[in-house]
């Protein structure tokens, strides 16, 4: 008897692969008029993104508001635009799939060339790549005694949405609004009856010039929500958001009566919302053929599951690095563009966030010049989260810094965190069955054998190449897993 194998397919979207680039994007400002660069805040904001066979490409706009000053100590702001394209190589990439690319702007640099001057940034891109997935995995067949499992996956769902919206407050008398940074965090994401809400907020930071010529910065968090719609959005799904700000305009009034300016930040967020759904699918966990030797090919596939989110603050503090030194006689006017790098990683302790806050800080010397240097505060604290991997995203708020007499930069800020935490599944199946040679036919009506301690129904049967229903049937004491000692009795029908 021919053995004839029966598969089934199970058809999902699920993560393909994840590609990481990095590009060049320069703007050209004239340089007769700028006599030092004090902060350059830029933003990339992605645009489209394609697959292609093997390669997938991105593109985007890249914004820069600058802030300088002239040959006449004047602190003066300019912006500019630049759209990007760029690619990168993937050999599990197909037209079929989508990607889903995350931007961030990177080493800002300047350098003068003749009567120019250019600022280049590294845009660094990391593209999640999604596709359809398939799997054909062995249900039964002819002449071929299967053990039955439960297979458990699981899949991805991506939507994306946006979402206009503003808010109107009041800060002191200001001036002009030389640049101005948001960034926003997720604290909570949840799928049901059809959409996704996220709840998050905007952090706002400000850099005006005042009357007086002194800078100073304002900052504001302003909570958010936004809900999307999606088929899949139903019963209890895990899900988790990225957001980003896409576009934010600011506009200021003065009422000079009363010293107060009322500032309206109109602004869009876009999202990209990913839902992990577990399924369950009945498969071939083994199988044997009475008949024939036989040789089962497996493959396997995974992917990650999100089993929770923490979201929590700390407030970071200590001795700052300033980079390069602030020597000789300065204040310190202003912190802008604060920011932190953050990653999460296992050690003794447990899980443990590491990084730093970092800002752009506007000095001005006793002559009234002013120059920029860098701030860099370190921090590491442990995190209450257990899995595979866990992501970070964080918001400065609250960022003080002050010169000590003894010459060294003080700095304290205020964290929110957002934890997305990570177990990485993956399963197994019967993906190939192939026959090899026929075993010799039994002449004997029964046969008695001794099994090995502790086995079970199943290998036992499979050990002897009989059903496992027939071999319980014909030894109906036996209890598995078995002891040593026992009998087993195996008949057979001769023709």
């Amino acid at each position: 008897m021919s053995i004839q194998p029966q598969f089934e397919s199970y058809r999902y979207i699920g993560e393909v692969c994840r590609l990481r680039g990095q590009s060049i994007v320069e703007c050209r400002l004239p340089g007769s008029e700028i006599s030092s660069i004090l902060a350059v805040h830029a933003k990339a904001i992605p645009a489209e993104c394609a697959c292609a066979d093997g390669e997938a490409h991105y593109s985007g706009k890249m914004l820069l508001s600058i802030v300088y000053e002239d040959g006449d100590k004047k602190i003066c702001r300019a912006e500019r635009g630049a759209e990007f394209f760029h690619k990168i190589e993937g050999n599990a990439v197909t037209p079929a799939c989508f990607a889903k690319a995350a931007l961030s702007a990177e080493n800002i640099n300047w350098r003068r060339e003749g009567s120019g001057l250019y600022i280049s940034v590294i845009v660094d891109a990391e593209l999640t790549v999604y596709g359809g997935k398939q799997i054909e995995y062995l249900t039964g067949g002819e002449d071929l005694i299967v053990r039955k499992g439960t297979l458990a996956l699981c899949k991805t769902v991506c939507v994306s949405g946006e979402t206009e919206s503003e808010d109107e407050f009041e800060a002191d008398y200001l001036g002009d609004i030389l640049l101005h940074s948001e960034n926003a965090i997720v604290h909570r994401v949840s799928a049901n009856a059809g959409q996704i809400d996220i709840e998050g907020e905007l952090s706002l930071n400000i850099c005006v010039l005042k009357s007086d010529e002194s800078v100073c910065s304002y900052e504001r968090l302003i909570p958010f929500r936004m809900q999307i719609p999606c088929e899949e959005a139903f019963g209890h799904i895990t899900a988790s958001a990225r957001v980003a700000v896409k576009s934010a305009h600011l506009t200021a009034g003065t009422d000079e009566e009363k010293g107060k300016s009322k500032i309206v930040l109109s602004y869009c967020l876009s999202a990209d919302c990913f839902l992990y759904i577990n399924d369950e699918i009945s498969v071939a966990a083994d199988a044997f053929s009475r008949s024939a030797e036989i040789t089962l090919k497996k493959a396997n596939d995974g992917s990650r599951y999100l089993t929770n989110t923490v979201k929590c603050t700390e407030r970071v503090s200590g001795i700052a690095v300033l980079s390069p030194p602030a020597d000789g006689e300065y204040t310190l006017q202003a912190a802008v563009l604060p920011r932190a790098e953050i990653v999460c990683r296992k050690g003794e302790r447990g899980t443990e966030a590491e990084g730093a806050v970092l800002a752009d800080v506007l000095l001005c010397a006793a002559d009234g010049s002013h120059k920029k240097a860098e701030l860099s505060l370190p921090f590491v604290f442990p995190v209450d989260a257990d899995g595979d991997i866990v992501e970070a995203d964080c918001v400065v708020c609250g960022l003080n810094i002050r010169r000590k007499k003894s010459g060294e930069t003080e700095a304290e800020a205020t964290l929110k965190l957002s934890f997305r935490v990570f177990d990485e599944r993956s399963w197994e199946y019967v993906s190939e069955v192939s026959a090899g040679e026929e075993y010799p036919q039994e002449d004997s009506a029964f046969s008695v054998f001794l099994p090995r301690a502790g086995e079970g129904l199943w290998q036992v049967a499979k050990r002897l190449n009989c059903d496992p229903e027939e071999l319980q049937r014909s030894n109906p004491d036996l209890e598995f897993p078995l002891k040593e000692g026992e009998r087993i009795f195996v008949y057979r029908q001769i023709k």
